[in-house]
């Protein structure tokens, strides 16, 4: 799968699980918005991507790893499942990413 495509995928699976986190949760806080606005980064980052220029993709990987880092780390502190979910399916695009990146070389 090209890259453009994950990052599009992630953008908006963060994007779905951080409104619907926001609308759900019983006191609603604007930190629920962090997802949306790095999946929202992703997809603009998807456009020069998907025109060849690989700069933009390492961005979203760098973007994408701190994502994960930071999603499991919050998440397992507040035990919260849908910020969990969300660090699951960006280290499930992380490695897409990766392998994108390895078949390309080879």
């Amino acid at each position: 799968m090209k890259n453009y495509k994950i990052m599009i995928f992630n953008g908006l699976i963060l994007v779905i699980l951080g409104v619907y986190g926001y609308l759900m949760a019983e006191k609603q806080s604007l930190t629920a918005f962090i997802g949306p606005v790095i999946g929202i980064v992703l997809i603009i980052l998807s456009v020069p991507t998907k025109n060849g220029k690989s700069v933009f993709a390492h961005i979203a990987v760098i973007i994408t790893l701190l994502t994960v880092i930071t999603f499991f780390i919050i998440g397992f502190q507040r035990n919260n499942p849908i910020v969990i979910i969300s660090a699951v399916v960006s280290l499930i695009c992380l490695m897409f990413y990766i392998a994108d990146f390895v078949s390309r070389k080879n």
